[in-house]
């Protein structure tokens, strides 16, 4: 499914309008009538329903609603925040249409009067502010995103709530809360990126009549998975398939201390349905890794003086790569000087498709250095996207999507940037966004389970854009099924790998 940025949007709602010949009253109309069926599915008999409308079209979209529930006798007040030459457009139409019905209507209401009526409120209908709302919110938008704050009841934001960004999910000094978001036509992307996204609530996609051709144009470039979209990505799988035919993962990591992280790469590429999984690492580690893995397979190598994977392993692990479909590059590996130039050297020479995690990371820059046409994936959380980049992890948070695509580009690899709603970005400029997930993710070892998931499909034969946004996907419900069974704060990673097979379709 696309998603869209505030101008984006705006474009779409001008080409319908224009080269469509829709009338804006009529998408205005439309869009009131979907608020208006959030609002009578959730309003009991008898809600004081209260309903606070900016100068904008969200405020003439509720004020729509406005006149539709006065219409059925409904306990409804509008609460404008402008006198009446204040609305602009079409918002001044439903406004004029609005008062000529009789809907109880206050104008350029005090912060004592919208106090008054957020805290009576039932059900509170947010139609302050739109998606294109810039820089910090002041004056009476303001005083009544904090009157909103005074609601006990259920709030419904049009659109997008109230002090978001369309673009990008910051909160834009100060912004309501909903339980219910419903938006118009395509999702925007500041409802499905942080902080944004925790003030939506349950987000509604509503249809108002916009032509699919305009929603489906191939110069929107992000996207939000849905779980049609993974499914598809999934590589194909033959019923008479052996486990030859299912895909060999090799996973390169390990170290003192640190055996964990590719066990659990292993597992999850094992859930994920890869046929064989072989870990190939330190010597002296093997024992403990064969005592960790009963279905995987070991490969011990040549090792440095501190354990870890090192120069003199790289032409055994280099056989290991040419015999597989798929290299899991990274997990456990350590930062000792001899083990990234270890993962230099693997990416330099393998040209077999390699996702690169972890401390791998760290031994590499945005140039890569990989053979011209490997295809590889690369799976930074904030911090190791900080560092490839040369910024503050608190410059990539503020801009995901943009730091995604940039690394991307930059490196020919499509990117995976972790965290709540995970980014994939593709050198094309494609990106995706996720949806699944929760903070049951948020402890140790899921990342490795995820680079496993990945390199699984990768093995399978899915494109490394097929196998990030699939296995992102899945990855993030299996932490939702874990912590269903559990609860967020008791999954451990080996409950998302468990979970792993259960949410992939068979």
């Amino acid at each position: 499914m696309k998603l869209c940025t505030a101008e984006e949007m705006r474009a779409i709602d001008e080409a319908a309008i224009q080269e469509y010949g829709i009338p804006g009253m009529v998408l205005m109309e439309n869009a009131g009538l979907q608020v208006l069926a959030a609002v009578e599915e959730l309003a009991g008999r008898g809600s004081r329903i209260r309903i606070i409308c900016g100068r904008g079209n969200n405020g003439g979209d509720g004020l729509v609603v406005a006149r539709r529930l006065h219409d059925r006798g409904a306990d409804v007040q509008a609460l404008l925040l402008a006198e009446a030459a204040g609305p602009r457009g079409d918002a001044q139409a439903s406004f004029a249409i609005a008062r000529r019905a009789g809907v109880p209507i206050l104008e350029a209401p005090s912060p004592r009067v919208l106090n008054r009526a957020a805290e009576e409120a039932d059900l509170l209908v947010d139609g302050i502010l739109g998606t294109g709302t810039k820089g910090a919110v002041q004056g009476p938008a303001l005083v009544a995103i904090k009157a909103t704050q005074r609601c006990a009841g259920t709030i419904i934001a049009i659109d997008i709530p109230s002090g978001i960004s369309g673009n990008d999910g910051s909160v834009l000094g100060e912004a309501v809360r909903a339980d219910v978001t419903v938006t118009f036509a395509l999702p925007k992307i500041g409802l499905y990126t942080y902080p944004g996204h925790a003030h939506c609530g349950d987000i509604r996609i509503a249809d108002i009549g916009i032509p699919r051709a305009l929603l489906e144009d191939e110069r929107l470039c992000t996207n939000l998975t849905t779980a049609a979209e993974a499914r598809a990505m999934l590589p194909a799988r033959d019923p008479a398939a052996h486990k030859g035919d299912c895909g060999r993962v090799v996973v390169l990591g390990g170290s003192p201390g640190l055996t964990g992280a590719p066990t659990l790469a292993a597992q999850g590429a094992l859930r994920a349905g890869a046929g064989l999984v072989t870990v190939g690492c330190a010597a002296s580690l093997n024992p403990i890794l064969e005592a960790k893995l009963t279905e995987a397979m070991t490969g011990p190598l040549p090792e440095t003086e501190a354990s870890t994977l090192g120069t003199a392993s790289l032409r055994e692990a280099l056989q290991l790569t040419d015999a597989a479909d798929a290299v899991v590059l990274g997990p456990g590996l350590s930062r000792e000087r001899e083990a990234l130039e270890f993962a230099r050297e693997i990416t330099r020479l393998s040209r077999t498709p390699l996702l690169i995690d972890a401390d791998a990371l760290h031994a590499l820059d945005l140039t890569l250095n990989r053979p011209a046409g490997s295809p590889t994936v690369l799976t930074p959380h904030p911090g190791e996207m900080a560092r490839l980049r040369g910024c503050a992890i608190e410059d990539v948070q503020r801009d995901r999507l943009g730091c995604a695509r940039a690394a991307a580009k930059a490196t020919g690899a499509v990117v995976v940037l972790k965290g709540a709603g995970t980014v994939i970005a593709a050198p094309g400029g494609e990106a995706w966004v996720n949806p699944t997930g929760s903070d049951a993710l948020a402890t140790g070892g899921t990342g490795d389970v995820l680079a496993g998931i990945i390199g699984a499909l990768l093995a399978g034969g899915a494109s490394p854009l097929a196998a990030a946004v699939a296995g992102v996907y899945y990855h993030g419900a299996a932490g939702e099924l874990a912590a269903e069974r559990t609860s967020a704060r008791g999954v451990i990673a080996g409950d998302v790998a468990a979970a792993v097979g259960e949410v992939l379709p068979s």
